[in-house]
């Protein structure tokens, strides 16, 4: 079955992201690289990313710095404290917050947490799994399962939400719950998403030496305005990665802390740019990926590896990313290096995910693609919806 069968597109141009139909048949094919525009001035960048997600990047510092107290004014029962594993339901940009957290915390986090993307209840759930539900939106279906499933059980539950469903069966059921304000798209909260899974997690004991938030926001505050849309190409890197990218089809590699940023990297590529991408866990990526760099050749210029580092990387990974720089040099791949800073782990994690958002909305605006639209994903939901005779609301 053809894509445009399946997704209902009979003709190119009623494809999302394809051209206007007043235009003039210009834009019928995607921006050639002698082709895009300049992502230094102003009224394009406004034209093309009209809802400003750029500006949504920008907020992350003070989204931090408010989640910080919505979480302080959460009253949390002792017994959230007695457990002995986390279970966190969530898909999406709503997932990804806990998982950053988790990296940052590393062997900080006293219990074993899971990040569970489906239906239900992960296996292994017990009376002492802590189950944090969180969801943008409140409608998130497989959230709302599990959820659902949890009270049933009467596990210890917490809820993080703008509203919905999730937060109104938690405040029928007396579950503690989270409620922050933001309209827009999910991916857009994550500075929420970050911090109050950080707060929450701090206040319950659950991390052992938190990192202080001030820093990680003065952290954001820096690397936002080196690398912000008034800054030019010629001194801004974010803007020059998004050139290197322009064209190919990225693979992100990252280790420790790195690897939940470079799954972060890969998503926002895919929804805001709309473009393929890809991402590899070290040093797993060094049993397999490595390998796969040779075929097709012809395409070998098709791709851009970008490996994200942390300075506090075990040498034993050191070592392994220099071997690979030389095996990919062998094979002319194209490539970066983009290298974490701040005075955290957390601070590291969450600055590096500001860069990378930063980069996958000037690649949208190079390829001339409003960001914030996730057109496919809404229609996927809808056409799910009516093949199953559900609420098709259900955002991440």
């Amino acid at each position: 079955m053809d894509a445009r069968d399946y997704f209902g597109y009979k003709n190119p141009d009623e494809e999302p992201g394809g051209p206007d139909p007043a235009d003039d048949g210009e834009g019928a094919r995607p921006p050639l690289f002698e082709e895009a525009i300049t992502l230094d001035d102003p009224e394009t960048l406004r034209k093309i990313d009209p809802e400003d997600m750029l500006g949504r990047v920008a907020e992350m510092p003070r989204q931090l710095a408010q989640a910080r107290r919505l979480a302080a004014a959460v009253k949390l029962p002792a017994a959230l404290e007695d457990v002995d594993s986390v279970a966190v339901l969530a898909m999406g940009g709503s997932a990804i917050g806990a998982e950053l957290v988790a990296a940052a915390a590393g062997d900080r986090l006293r219990v074993p947490l899971f990040v569970h993307r489906d239906y239900g209840l992960p296996p292994g759930i017990g009376p002492r799994t802590l189950v944090l539900a969180a969801s943008h939106s409140g409608e998130t279906a497989e959230t709302l399962s599990g959820f659902a499933a949890a009270r049933e059980r009467g596990l210890p539950l917490v809820a993080i939400t703008t509203g919905g469903r999730l937060a109104s069966g938690a405040a029928e059921a007396g579950i503690p719950i989270v409620q922050y304000k933001l309209a827009g798209q999910p991916r857009a909260a994550i500075g929420f998403g970050v911090g109050l899974v950080h707060e929450l997690f701090s206040r319950l004991g659950l991390i052992d030496g938190p990192d202080p938030i001030g820093p990680v926001v003065a952290t954001l505050e820096s690397l936002l305005e080196r690398l912000g849309p008034s800054v030019d190409t010629d001194a801004n890197s974010a803007k020059q990665l998004a050139w290197s990218v322009f064209g190919r089809i990225p693979v992100i590699y990252g280790h420790g802390t790195m690897a939940a940023v470079a799954h972060r990297w890969k998503t926002q590529l895919n929804e805001n740019a709309k473009a393929w991408a890809a991402w590899e866990p070290m040093p797993e990526a060094n049993h397999n990926a490595i390998e796969g760099s040779l075929n097709p050749r012809e395409q070998s210029d098709a791709l851009y590896v970008i490996q994200l580092r942390d300075p506090g990387e075990p040498a034993a990974l050191a070592e392994r990313y220099q071997v690979v720089e030389e095996l990919l040099g062998e094979r002319a791949t194209n490539r970066a290096e983009v290298w974490a800073e701040g005075p955290s782990a957390l601070a590291r994690v969450l600055g590096t995910v500001a860069r990378g958002d930063l980069v996958s909305v000037y690649l949208a605006i190079l390829y001339q693609t409003d960001p914030t639209p996730v057109t496919l994903l809404a229609m996927l939901k809808e056409r799910l919806a009516r093949a199953t005779g559900t609420d098709p609301t259900g955002a991440t």
